[in-house]
């Protein structure tokens, strides 16, 4: 069970609230506007260093000078991990010591997180099937993280070449090099993940539509000669076109696109299963189960897609909070009411 307590000071409609948490689900109850997003907010914050809500100028609560978040934890790698913020300054500590990258946060505490941002990647844009895609990897193979990092500074020094009409070819072989390193790491964890879905979509209330995915690496042919071919049009428009930083995630279902096929509903379940089969890949490499956030987890499901998702889930036998106005809970389930960025009841 990573997360024991988790506190909240003065984030968004949260003056202060204590949770502690139990193994397996714990449901945040309560009608919209309450607080149960900013719950789950707090933890992505403390997971990842970022928020999934727009508005982050908004953080801090109304008339408070700062937030301040903590959690501890259990079977992870710190016992603590605490995060303040005032005005535009953000300190981050692991154990009492300072740390300066969000990165070292994913080490402390991994996360999948359902949330508006994200719940419908499936039919988004490349870019955050991408993310999704990017996700899952990391946490599978921490290698991937190294290599996407020095991917994206060779990026970005390639990219400042063309804003400043430098020619770029510096930069060519190290986004050559890395980028067809991440499309490798890339193929290997979709091969994996096609393995572990097809068998997870089989149990679903979909399982007679016939559904792949396949990753587009970026660019066309071999990656040096498209930065050659690109040249003119990458100095024109002073960004690169071509690259692992393009790669398309695509979803179909019989051969065609899912976006163009399938309803919102079944776009979910497709998600779900996808999403299920990151976290079967990560056990496969030995990593840490991570910890579930679902904001309203009844979106777009019927009873059979949301007993079939709890049921998945249960399997997992990992820490789960999920947000909702009517929870789906079971017996032994753990429930937190909140009634205006407070703490009114909590069930066992």
């Amino acid at each position: 069970m990573p997360i024991v307590e988790l506190q909240i000071e003065n984030l968004r409609s949260i003056s202060q609230l204590t949770l502690r948490p139990q193994p397996g689900w714990n449901w945040l109850v309560g009608a919209n506007g309450v607080g149960k997003s900013t719950v789950l907010e707090a933890l992505h914050l403390l997971a990842t260093g970022q928020s999934w809500r727009r508005g982050q100028r908004q953080l801090i609560r109304d008339g408070a000078e700062h937030y301040r978040l903590g959690a501890r934890l259990s079977d992870s790698i710190a016992e603590f991990v605490g995060m303040r913020r005032q005005g535009e300054e953000r300190e981050i500590a692991r154990d009492g010591e300072r740390i300066h990258s969000a990165w070292e946060l994913l080490d402390t505490l991994p996360l999948q997180a359902w949330h508006e941002g994200n719940a419908h990647f499936v039919s988004g844009t490349a870019e955050e099937r991408r993310r999704i895609l990017d996700w899952g990897l990391y946490y599978a193979d921490r290698r991937y993280g190294i290599s996407l990092r020095e991917y994206r500074q060779a990026l970005r020094q390639r990219n400042a070449a063309l804003r400043q009409g430098l020619p770029p070819e510096a930069w060519n072989a190290a986004v050559i090099r890395l980028g067809g390193l991440i499309q490798d790491q890339r193929s290997t964890h979709v091969e994996a993940l096609q393995v572990h879905f097809q068998r997870i979509w089989s149990t679903s209330p979909q399982a007679d539509q016939e559904v792949d995915f396949v990753l587009h690496p970026g660019w066309n042919g071999d990656l040096a000669e498209a930065l050659e071919r690109d040249r003119s049009i990458d100095q024109q428009f002073a960004y690169t076109h071509s690259g692992a930083h393009r790669a398309r995630l695509q979803f179909r279902v019989q051969g065609r696109v899912a976006a163009e096929q399938l309803s919102r509903g079944q776009l979910r379940l497709l998600g779900i299963a996808f999403r299920l089969a990151q976290i079967a890949v990560q056990r496969d490499a030995g990593a840490a189960l991570p910890v579930i956030l679902i904001d309203d987890f009844a979106a777009e499901l019927d009873s059979r897609g949301r007993r079939w998702w709890m049921q998945e889930l249960q399997a997992l036998q990992t820490q789960i909070f999920a947000a909702g106005t009517e929870p789906p809970a079971e017996p032994g389930d753990t429930l937190f009411y909140l009634h205006a960025g407070q703490l009114i009841e909590e069930m066992q």
